[in-house]
C-alpha cells in the first residue's frame, strides 16, 4: 500500500554524489534503453516575444528545481543502477532558426536519438525560435522522466520564462519506495554502460480538434458513461481496422499507461510514477462504437486499484531482482510489453495557458517509442479546450489521425449507434 504524506521522507541530495538507487520500473527502462532509444518528448508551441537568452536561462532555473535533471545512471556502483549527481553540466539546447523548420521533424530526431546513460543529463531541449512565437521541445531518457512530468516542467519553464522565481525541489523516492515495497540490493558486479544504436528515423504527426469538436466528444462520452480515454480507443480501432488488414484479421492490444502520483501523493515532481494495463480487442468484433468504448472502460476499471499497482511492482521487482542482462531486457519487452498500440492520454492542461504576456497555445505530447515492430503510438491531451492528438511509428498507419477524427465526427453526431 502506498505510504501516506507523513510517512514520505523526501532524500537528502546534498549527503553523497550517489542520489538514490533506481526502482524496479527506473531499471527496466534503463535496461531497455540499452537497446533501444526510449525517450519520451513533447513540443509545445508559445506565442509572446522572448530571447533565446531566457529561454536558455529558464532551462537553466528548472534544472535546478528538479534533482533529476542533473543526473546520470551510474552501473558501476554495483548491480542495483543509481542516480548520481553531476554537477555543472547544463542540459543541451539545440536553437533552429530556420522558418522551414517543423516541430515533427525536430521531435522525431530527438526520440530516436539515444542518451548515455552514464553521461549527465538525461535530458536536451530543442528551441525552433522566432522572436514573438517559438516552439519548445522537450526530450529526456524514460528512466527519469514521465510524460506527466515533462507538462510540469513545460509549466515551470514558462514560469521562469514569465519572471517567477522556482524553489528547488527535493529529491523523492522511487514509486516503488513510495508505495511501500523494499529496496533490492545487491554485491553483485555492475552493468556495462553502452548506447543503444539509432533506429530508423520515426514518423511523427499531429492534429487538433476545434474546441466544437472536443465539447461534443466530452458531452457524448458522458452521456454514455465513458471516459474520453475510452472513447478514443475505440475510435482508434474502428479507424486503424478500416485502414490496416493486419488489425482487422488479429486481435488488437492497446497498451495504456496511467499515471498515480495522485495515489503517491505527489504533486509536480519529475519522475516515473506510473503503471499500465492493457486491452485486447477480438477481430472482426461486432461491438457497436459506444460498446466497443465501455469494453474499453471496463478493460481499465481496474488500473489505478492500490491492489493492481501492488502486483505490478511485485511483479518488476521480481523481474530485476534476476539480475537481468540488457539483452535478456529487451527479449523480456518484447514478449510484455508488445502491444500493437501505446496510448497515452495526458488528459486536460493542469494549469492556465496564460503565462504572464505569454501564451501555450498548442501541446503535442506525448511522443515515444518502445522498440516493437510496427509500433503505434498515440497521445493525447487537451488544451485551451482543444484535444491534440499526436501519432508516432517507425511504420506508421497511413491516415490514422484523420481515420480517428472522422469516427469520431460521427460517433459523436450521429442519434443511433457506430458500427
Amino acid at each position: 500500500m502506498p505510504l501516506t504524506s507523513q510517512e514520505i521522507q523526501p532524500l537528502d541530495p546534498l549527503t553523497s554524489d550517489l542520489l538514490r538507487p533506481l526502482g524496479a520500473f527506473e531499471e527496466l527502462y534503463c535496461l531497455f534503453g540499452q537497446h533501444f532509444p526510449v525517450n519520451g518528448a513533447l513540443a509545445a508551441e508559445i506565442t509572446g516575444h522572448t530571447t533565446v537568452q531566457q529561454w536558455r536561462d529558464a532551462l537553466d532555473a528548472i534544472q535546478r528545481r528538479h534533482p533529476l535533471l542533473s543526473v546520470c545512471i551510474d552501473t558501476a556502483f554495483n548491480r542495483v543502477p543509481h542516480f548520481r549527481h553531476v554537477a555543472h553540466q547544463h542540459i543541451p539546447l539545440r536553437v533552429v532558426t530556420s522558418t522551414d523548420a517543423r516541430w515533427q521533424q525536430e521531435i522525431a530526431k530527438e526520440i530516436n536519438a539515444p542518451f548515455t546513460p552514464d553521461q549527465s543529463p538525461l535530458f536536451r531541449a530543442v528551441l525552433l525560435y522566432q522572436e514573438k512565437r517559438s516552439i519548445f521541445i522537450l526530450s529526456a531518457h524514460h528512466a527519469v522522466c514521465d510524460g506527466s512530468s515533462r507538462i510540469f516542467l513545460l509549466r515551470d519553464m514558462l514560469l521562469s520564462l514569465s519572471g517567477h522565481d522556482l524553489e528547488k525541489l527535493p529529491l523523492m523516492p522511487s514509486r516503488e519506495t513510495l508505495f511501500g515495497a523494499k529496496q533490492r540490493t545487491s554485491t553483485e558486479p555492475g552493468l556495462p554502460a553502452f548506447v543503444a544504436q539509432r533506429p530508423a528515423m520515426p514518423h511523427v504527426d499531429g492534429i487538433k480538434f476545434t474546441p466544437e469538436q472536443t465539447l461534443a466528444l466530452q458531452d457524448r462520452s458522458r452521456l454514455e458513461g465513458v471516459t474520453i480515454h475510452a472513447a478514443l480507443s475505440a475510435a482508434l480501432t474502428f479507424a486503424g481496422r478500416s485502414l490496416d488488414e493486419s488489425w482487422r484479421n488479429h486481435p488488437l492490444r492497446i497498451l495504456s499507461p496511467a499515471e498515480v502520483r495522485d495515489i503517491l501523493g505527489l504533486e509536480d515532481q519529475c519522475m516515473i510514477s506510473l503503471t499500465s494495463g492493457e486491452i485486447s480487442i477480438p477481430p472482426e468484433s461486432p461491438m457497436t462504437f459506444w460498446d466497443l468504448a465501455r469494453f474499453a472502460r471496463d478493460g481499465l476499471s481496474t488500473v489505478k486499484n492500490p491492489e493492481s499497482i501492488s502486483m505490478m511492482i511485485d511483479r518488476q521487482t521480481k523481474v530485476v531482482s534476476t539480475n537481468l542482462t540488457a539483452k535478456q531486457a529487451d527479449l523480456l519487452k518484447r514478449s510484455l510489453i508488445n502491444a500493437q498500440v501505446m496510448f497515452t492520454n495526458l488528459g486536460r492542461l493542469p494549469f492556465d495557458s496564460t503565462f504572464g504576456t505569454l501564451q501555450l497555445t498548442d501541446l503535442w505530447a506525448p511522443c515515444a517509442l518502445r522498440g516493437i515492430d510496427r509500433e503505434q503510438t498515440l497521445g493525447a491531451v487537451t488544451v485551451n479546450d482543444s484535444l491534440h492528438l499526436t501519432h508516432t511509428s517507425p511504420e506508421p498507419i497511413p491516415g490514422l489521425l484523420a481515420g480517428i477524427e472522422e469516427v469520431l465526427r460521427k460517433a459523436c453526431t450521429s442519434d443511433s449507434t457506430t458500427r
